[in-house]
């Protein structure tokens, strides 16, 4: 199949994709509330006569497209996530949030329009490749336990069996035109952790009579990081952070009985992840012991370690120099942000690539923008990829 083919197709019809993904970004959805998303994005599968099927995780859309150039028994997954984040968007749009404290702060309202571009040109052109291409717009990747793992218990990856699956990741720090991906484990896993210290209370000017839960919860957020730093091996990436500290009570001259700590663990390593996770509650325990303080920790198990199987990011490469050229794709390290694609990493063979959207505040901004020319892009690499896929997994 020629690609211009499919340059022209997504060409085309960028206008429309940008007039999706300014509706999307406007009315932004938390997870597992995307209702108007899940409508918008069914209008146009019905408007192009695509097949699908609704109700996945709620508001979850999957359905199918099969080539008729020829016989081929392969299936290839491609995924965009569609929820929103917490966040009050600060940036001066025609098309900025109209939902208050509602914000696409993480690009997700991009790989949306761009799973739709893909679709149309994939369904355009069925006729000129062979397969199964299944698409999958997930609900709730930014809230745990994460759409993908309940879609995948909910059969997405069978009837039929997915072969391989594909997805894509906004980035801002790289070009419009670039593309870029990393080999293996390029994604950290997560967890959250929850602590609660609490004792009496009491006068700040008589400690000894009280657990002091303020000095406690400071030798424990740097007790932890020295935990953290002598059980990891050195060339482990990983991190350990805490984000928020909240006193019930509390005064210049007053030990709060109760205090909150919030933080986030992330590994690339499996195994150190484990060995972390299991010392990190006996140590608090004993941290706190002496100080006549107790504390009540939960540790909740997140996203697993995202693993790009080395053999699909290896052909996906070969296919995006075909699409674009040598300059274009890029190698990039691994990161310890997470991702729940990791999940279907767990069960099939993955790819997960980077597409550039120029300069901008990082993800998870309330000043985070996109260049929309980066949408051509995005659509076309994943109906090529995803056709390049079919002949070669």
């Amino acid at each position: 199949m020629d690609l211009l083919v499919i340059k022209n197709i997504v060409s085309n019809i960028n206008s429309e994709l940008i007039k999706v993904r300014r509706q999307i970004h406007a009315n932004p959805e938390l997870s597992f509330q995307e209702v108007d998303t899940s409508k918008l994005i069914k209008f146009y599968l019905d408007l192009w006569g695509v097949e699908y099927s609704s109700g996945w995780a709620e508001h979850g859309v999957v359905g199918l497209i099969k080539g008729t150039a020829y016989e081929n028994s392969k299936v290839i997954a491609l995924r965009a996530d569609m929820d929103a984040l917490p966040i009050q968007e600060e940036n001066d749009l025609e098309f900025k949030s109209k939902n208050a404290g509602i914000m696409h702060a993480c690009g997700h309202d991009i790989h949306t329009t761009c799973l739709l571009g893909a679709i149309y040109a994939l369904h355009q052109t069925k006729d000129q490749w062979g397969g199964t291409i299944k698409f999958i717009f997930q609900p709730g990747e930014e809230q745990l336990p994460g759409g993908a793992s309940i879609l995948i218990q909910e059969g997405v990856l069978k009837n039929p069996e997915v072969d391989a699956i594909l997805g894509l990741h906004v980035q801002p720090d790289m070009a419009v035109g670039q593309i870029g991906i990393c080999e293996g484990s390029s994604m950290g896993s997560s967890e959250e952790i929850f602590i609660e210290l609490t004792s009496s209370g009491g006068h700040a000017a008589m400690p000894h009579l009280t657990g002091d839960t303020v000095l406690t919860a400071a030798r424990l957020i740097c007790g932890i990081q020295e935990l953290w730093s002598r059980i990891k091996p050195p060339l482990v990436p990983s991190v350990v952070s805490f984000g928020k500290i909240q006193t019930e009570g509390g005064a210049t001259n007053v030990i709060p009985g109760k205090i909150s700590i919030e933080g986030t663990f992330r590994c690339l390593d499996p195994e150190f992840r484990e060995k972390f996770c299991e010392a990190l509650i006996p140590f608090i325990d004993s941290t706190v012991l002496p100080f006549g303080v107790k504390a009540e920790t939960k540790v909740v198990r997140g996203y697993p370690v995202l693993y790009n199987n080395v053999n699909l990011a290896k052909i996906w490469s070969e296919l995006s120099i075909q699409y674009t050229d040598n300059e274009s794709v890029v190698s990039i390290p691994p990161r310890l942000t997470a991702e729940d694609f990791a999940r279907y990493a767990e069960v099939v063979p993955a790819c997960f690539f980077r597409l550039g959207t120029g300069p901008s505040a990082n993800v998870h901004s309330p000043k985070f923008i996109v260049d929309e020319a980066a949408i051509p892009l995005g659509s076309g690499i994943l109906a090529w990829s995803a056709i390049g896929f079919l002949k070669n997994v």
